[in-house]
């Protein structure tokens, strides 16, 4: 009965309330009680995302921090299986040339070469480039360093060395990775064998490297005997090569000194690093008489020609040698092409409508015997037409790893001092413009004009510097003013 009764109770009461505050009052009442109910809501809505998002952002760390213990967990294994897989290379690289004796060449004494009986002996080391630039660096060198009392020799990895020994400098060979039937591993280690072995016995004062990369066995075998190691570097590199030991030089070298450009202001991009002008076996080289040039290369000495040098470059998509003397012999037919054959190329076959040497190094002092030249733009190349006062059409090599031969070819072109070409068509046209009249003649002016010191005499004092500072006990790393 009671319950039935509720209903009337709660209306009597809302009668009681109507009479007593009246109906506004009732409706005020109610208004807040919505609101309030409102809010409450909204706030209970706010608590649950707020939780509902701390719960997300801790499942979330949880799962990073399982995913970053098991990643730590997967690089140490993975580490432990590259040392592991290394360490088994390391040793089957060891047993294949344990069983190979021809793996280590047979040892004969260092040819020390010029300067006095006991004076300071300089050893460079030199990689098997595309062309002869890092040999013709290193003898460049090495002349200047003999004038001063210096001995000196060189050990090549360059096919070339036979060359080299033609002319008179008794150079040492070991083969490169890519001549040996040999794993890079095992070739690596059978170089180091051979370093050790040599300079174990008959120690230089200090080791240069020239080449784009310094070998882990060139590296190891002069610290393991404290032998003080220079890197030679070429400057110029390409953007986008790899840059490892540019970038980290003194993990791989104690010293680094790097020649700079005739055409522009090297770039000086790194500290503790001496930059030092071009270097050029040119500026060492007497230079012949256009007359006793051409005599020597069996040329007529009433003809006029023009040395093509290229190399492996390319013209749109194809090999360019053809191209230039197909170019040549119909613009200018009154000149003859003379095709140098590198002395690291193969011996091809003879060209039709040119004249072909091979072999012929150096060949700066022959360079007057051309009315100007085709040519790649490699840094020997260059800085021996620039030094001789030679004006040549350049077609830069793009397939070289590292040199950035079209750079070099362009600032050549902006000073005036050569033209550049990149396809058939800028060929032909600057071709023309070679044989114009007043072309070549405008070009040597310009070039008698440069004054660059040659970079030979820079470097030879840094290495005099280096062997005096290490017979004096200074550490490498007090000279540089670096750890």
């Amino acid at each position: 009965m009671a319950l039935l009764l509720e209903p009337q109770l709660r209306l009597q009461t809302l009668s009681v309330w109507v009479a007593a505050f009246g109906i506004w009052t009732i409706v005020v009442l109610g208004s807040v009680i919505v609101y309030s109910d409102r809010r409450t809501t909204r706030l209970l809505a706010a608590l649950r995302r707020e939780l509902a998002a701390k719960n997300n952002m801790d499942v979330i760390a949880e799962v990073r921090d399982t995913r970053a213990k098991q990643s730590r967990h997967e690089f140490k294994q993975e580490l432990l299986l590259d040392r592991i897989d290394a360490s088994a290379a390391t040793l089957l690289g060891d047993i294949d040339s344990l069983r190979a004796e021809e793996v280590v060449p047979k040892l004969t004494p260092i040819p020390w070469h010029g300067g006095e009986a006991n004076g300071p002996k300089v050893l460079f080391i030199t990689s098997n480039g595309s062309g002869m630039g890092h040999l013709s660096r290193c003898l460049a060198v090495a002349s200047e360093a003999e004038k001063v009392g210096c001995r000196t020799a060189v050990l090549t990895l360059s096919t070339a060395y036979e060359v080299v020994r033609e002319s008179g400098y008794p150079v040492m060979h070991h083969p490169s990775s890519a001549a040996s039937p040999w794993s890079l591993p095992v070739w690596n280690r059978s170089f180091a064998r051979f370093l050790h072995q040599r300079l174990i016995n008959d120690r230089p004062d200090v080791v240069v490297f020239d080449g784009t990369a310094v070998y882990r066995g060139v590296t190891q075998t002069c610290r393991r005997l404290e032998i003080p190691l220079v890197w030679l570097r070429r400057g110029m590199w390409k953007e986008g090569v790899s840059r490892v030991q540019y970038d980290r030089p003194f993990e791989v070298a104690d010293f680094v000194i790097v020649p700079g450009e005739v055409t522009g202001e090297t770039v000086r991009d790194q500290d503790h690093v001496s930059y030092v002008s071009p270097v050029s076996l040119a500026n060492r080289s007497e230079v012949l008489s256009a007359d006793l040039a051409k005599q020597l290369l069996g040329l007529s000495r009433e003809g006029k020609y023009a040395l093509v040098q290229i190399g492996s470059a390319v013209l749109d998509g194809g090999p360019a040698v053809e191209g230039v003397i197909d170019c040549l012999n119909s613009i200018a037919p009154e000149i003859t092409p003379v095709v140098l054959v590198s002395p690291v190329a193969k011996r091809q076959a003879k060209v039709s409508g040119a004249v072909v040497i091979h072999g012929r190094y150096p060949l700066a002092p022959f360079l007057r015997a051309f009315d100007f030249a085709v040519s790649s733009a490699g840094y020997n190349s260059v800085h021996e037409n620039l030094a001789v006062g030679l004006p040549a059409v350049y077609i830069p090599n793009t397939s070289t790893v590292t040199d950035d031969q079209t750079a070099r070819a362009d600032l050549v072109a902006q000073s005036g001092l050569g033209i550049v070409t990149k396809s058939y068509q800028e060929l032909y046209t600057g071709l023309r413009k070679m044989v114009q009249e007043g072309t070549q003649e405008t070009i040597r002016e310009n070039l008698s004009n440069l004054d660059v010191v040659d970079g030979s005499t820079a470097i030879v004092n840094e290495l005099l510097d280096i062997i005096g500072d290490i017979r004096e006990g200074v550490n490498h790393a007090d000279r540089h003013n670096y750890k």
